[in-house]
């Protein structure tokens, strides 16, 4: 580890020299136009000089907070060491369980807080959160979130560690760690994402404003607090935190729970947020919506995630409400609900919103809501043959079955028909599903192969020609060559690997 943070530094020091040897080169080209301008020389343009001097600025305060960041380091390594004790009394009110989640957790604190004082940060490329719910392969969004992350040491475990009073001197050297951190932001890298996040482990109020003290004024751009049992209080917190950090682009509050009567506040610090553009309150407002109402209805958010809250209370008046908000909604792209326990009129409702007007929403997660029914499966079909907009709807498996039978997603009477049909939208309902993901024209060409290889296998392709669009024949070829030779055997389309496309090709030839 000092090995490494030997070579950081010595990367640093080459770096900050060549950034002294730019900003010599800068002045000494300043100092010559000046020159010529007092000599009458005509200079290069105003937009030349005012792009060197962008520049020049900030190389400058890059090179001062590398050599800040350099002070931090070497002051840490010289005149800082790691005070509180490694091991904690027998306390008879643990289970074995407990006190080995806590003495591991000791641990990570120990070690979260050595990295922040050698000047280090936690690098943990992370896919984009559907695609990491939800194995989408290869087409995820990467995020190269680095920052501060404390979660439970074992990830099977899905209990909150409890708080311990062995615990606070640890918490506290974490945060004098942490009021530095400020100066390792300054020099991540600009792709990064700074993120700040603590998963599963308890914080009582008073260890909780420590580190929101400590987090005043950081330019992290993403905060995750998650079953953190902070209280009304610490959300209170979390709401001044907001304001302070113009920054931020996304909040996790997952499993911490938002009292009712601060509701109106919390909706309201999210709607005066400048850049604030994705929320997640995953069992924060168990039986209430009038958060996701506001959320919706502010028109702000691109990502809004409010799993495991049980909405079946709801009245019909407040689903009226959300639903016309989501009608009227022109920024939402990603919606989850899952797990809500919604019914068929609910179903029902999203189908209207999203068939009537709804065409920014790209992402519509409601899977775990085992109350839809067949009438479901109506509602989303029939929204699905005018909802080209809409990429990607998971749904509990039987009426995800269902919905990818519809004629909406291949309607396989005709060539017209097939190629009518919606291409756009991903129903996961592995293993047949109708569309691929990201990929509109070629799942066209591929129901249209689909229709020629069923009928070739009658051999009766041409006398359904008659009654097909001419401008429907580059479709065909296209699918054809496309497919003929390379079918996807994980799709629905089985038959496409069983007919030869030269076949097909010489049916057509016969007809034109």
């Amino acid at each position: 580890m000092f090995a490494q943070n030997e070579q950081m530094m010595e990367r640093m020091k080459k770096l900050m020299a060549k950034m002294e040897e730019k900003l010599e080169s800068l002045d000494d080209r300043g100092n010559g136009e000046v020159n010529q301008r007092e000599g009458g020389v005509s200079s290069g343009g105003e937009g030349d000089d005012d792009d060197e001097s962008i520049s020049s600025a900030d190389l400058k305060t890059k090179g001062k907070a590398l050599q800040a960041y350099q002070e931090m380091v070497s002051s840490n390594r010289e005149d800082w060491t790691y005070s509180a004790r490694d091991a904690m009394d027998v306390d008879p009110n643990l289970s074995e369980d407990e006190e080995t989640n806590i003495l591991h957790l000791l641990v990570g604190i120990k070690k979260c807080t050595i990295k922040m004082r050698r000047g280090e940060y936690q690098n943990d490329y992370e896919s984009d959160r559907y695609f990491e719910l939800y194995d989408r392969g290869t087409s995820s969004t990467r995020y190269d979130f680095q920052g501060v992350r404390l979660t439970p040491w074992d990830s099977e475990v899905d209990e909150t560690i409890p708080y311990h009073v062995a615990l606070r001197p640890h918490w506290e050297e974490f945060v004098d760690a942490l009021d530095d951190f400020d100066l390792i932001l300054d020099v991540m890298p600009d792709d990064a994402e700074p993120c700040f996040q603590i998963s599963r482990i308890e914080l009582p109020l008073n260890i909780f404003m420590m580190i929101m003290k400590s987090l005043t004024g950081k330019s992290f751009r993403h905060y995750k607090f998650i079953n953190n049992d902070f209280g009304r209080y610490g959300v209170l917190a979390v709401i001044n935190l907001m304001d302070g950090n113009q920054d931020l682009q996304s909040l996790t509050l997952s499993d911490n729970f938002i009292d009712e009567e601060d509701e109106g506040d919390f909706c309201e610090a999210i709607a005066r947020h400048p850049e604030l553009s994705a929320i997640n309150l995953d069992g924060c407002c168990e039986g209430r919506v009038f958060m996701l109402c506001e959320l919706v209805r502010s028109n702000l958010l691109v990502d809004i995630s409010m799993r495991y809250n049980d909405l079946s209370f709801v009245s019909s008046e407040e689903r009226r409400n959300f639903i016309d908000a989501l009608l009227s909604n022109t920024s939402l792209e990603k919606l989850d609900l899952t797990e809500n326990n919604l019914s068929d009129e609910d179903a029902a409702d999203f189908a209207a919103a999203l068939g009537l007007r709804n065409r920014t929403l790209k992402c519509l997660c409601l899977e775990g809501n085992h109350r839809f029914a067949f009438a479901a499966v109506a509602t989303f079909g029939i929204a699905l043959r005018t909802n080209k907009t809409l990429q990607q709807l998971f749904l509990p498996s039987r009426t995800a079955y269902g919905v990818s039978n519809a004629q909406a997603l291949f309607d396989g009477s005709s060539l017209n028909s097939a190629a009518d049909s919606n291409h756009t939208c991903f129903v996961k309902n592995y293993p047949n599903n109708r569309n691929e993901q990201g990929d509109p024209t070629g799942n066209r060409q591929r129901k249209i192969y689909n229709i020629l290889a069923r009928r070739h296998m009658d051999m009766c392709n041409v006398q359904h020609f008659d009654d097909i669009d001419i401008n429907l024949l580059p479709e065909i070829l296209a699918a054809v060559q496309r497919y003929a030779m390379s079918p996807d055997p994980g799709l629905y389309y089985t038959e496409n690997s069983q007919v030869n496309g030269l076949s097909i090709i010489f049916e057509i030839m016969r007809k034109w």
